[in-house]
């Protein structure tokens, strides 16, 4: 019959490319890690899940730098309260527009209802005597001739009186998405609590009804906008931590050897990535390089190309500090690390999410993160000496 908010917290929806994430991997699994290695040579996991071939462990040399000169980026996480104001009204005008406030019109009490009205209605839709799916809702606004719902049931409240409950007869379109419900007949059982008048405001009536109980207050509105806000800083300073550090590691540390092979596996991983992005949008990689911001076809594999050496000395020096530092998790860090890692997933259990992405690959992850946490921890300490 109708659509409700689910949510009420807008956010930024961010198209995040492979060029603003830490590893390519990353972006085809719902498993958020930065890049990791566990040790030298060169292997695949082998696992029974389509996600077992994700492991591949970069080879080469590296003479790590010294890790005293490790600085920490300027903290940026702080949030204004100017901020959070601005973006609080923001969200509000926009839900004001999307949907309007309306507010008792005390005048309209005991009167008529005409076709432009905008009437607060409960509702109870049975069909042979039995409420169906869909057919039952309180507080809900509906402007009468707005073909929000069935004609039947719109135009059987014109001429009905406000603050009366009355029942409707309404017979669903033959076409209608419900096969349980096209082309019958059902009743509908409506009180009509009030005709509204447009507010300019928002009270907190509104975001209490409009969020289904979610949010009672403005202020409750406001102080989740905040929490998202400051979670939203802290984890844009994080990874600029991250990128920080790593970007400090490959400059001063040498490269003694860089595998080609190694190179060409990421090349061909995110170009593969990048071509199910396009044909998603209809399209072949070559002919769309400018959705992901490239004038040229050339100028793109040049990114490519620069990126997949930047991953494979990002996996060269985690996974040598991985070794140096002995980061191998024990048997409760690796349990604790997976179901930290499944919790922004889609599986139902551990056994499916190892069985999908192989131990070998899990583990390859928490190395992996335990290596960046040690660099920042060095990179903290050397802020404060």
């Amino acid at each position: 019959m109708r659509r409700r908010i689910v949510s009420l917290i807008l956010g930024v929806l961010m198209v995040a490319a492979l060029a603003g994430c830490n590893g390519s991997k990353n972006n085809t699994t719902d498993i958020t890690v930065t890049p990791t290695g566990s040790e030298s040579g060169n292997g695949n996991a082998q696992g029974n899940g389509e996600g077992a071939n994700l492991l591949h462990v970069c080879g080469g040399e590296v003479v790590l730098c010294d890790l005293s000169m490790l600085t920490m980026p300027e903290d940026t996480s702080e949030v204004s309260e100017e901020d959070i104001e601005a973006e609080y009204q923001d969200a509000i005008e926009s839900l004001l527009v999307s949907y309007p406030n309306y507010v008792k019109d005390e005048s309209r009490d005991g009167t008529p209802i005409v076709s432009g009205d905008t009437v607060n209605i409960d509702y109870v839709g049975k069909l042979d005597g039995v409420a169906f799916d869909g057919g039952t809702d309180t507080d809900y606004d509906l402007t009468i001739g707005s073909g929000t719902f069935i004609e039947d049931f719109e135009n059987g409240l014109i001429g009905k009186t406000v603050g009366t409950t009355v029942d409707i007869s309404t017979r669903f379109p033959e076409d209608y998405t419900s096969v349980d419900l096209a082309g019958k007949t059902t009743v509908f059982t409506i009180t009509i609590n009030y005709v509204g008048k447009q507010s300019e405001t928002a009270d907190d009536d509104y975001i209490n009804r409009l969020s289904e109980g979610a949010y009672k207050t403005l202020e409750a509105y406001r102080e989740a906008i905040k929490a998202d806000m400051i979670a939203e800083a802290k984890e844009k300073y994080e990874n600029e931590v991250f990128d920080s550090i790593l970007k400090q590691m490959v400059d001063n540390s040498e490269f003694k050897s860089v595998l080609q092979e190694d190179i060409d596996y990421f090349e061909n991983d995110m170009i593969e990535y990048y071509k199910s992005y396009a044909q998603y949008y209809g399209g072949e990689l070559e002919n769309v390089v400018s959705m992901f911001g490239y004038e040229t076809y050339d100028e793109f594999l040049k990114y490519v190309h620069t990126s997949s050496e930047r991953y494979v000395k990002e996996y060269m020096v985690l996974q040598e500090i991985a070794k140096l530092e002995s980061l191998t998790p024990s048997e409760e860090e690796y349990v604790k690390r997976v179901n930290d890692y499944m919790a922004s997933s889609s599986f139902g259990s551990v056994a499916e999410f190892e069985e999908y992405y192989s131990k070998e690959y899990l583990n390859y992850c928490i190395e992996n993160d335990l290596a960046m946490e040690f660099l920042v921890d060095r990179a903290k300490q050397n802020s404060v000496q």
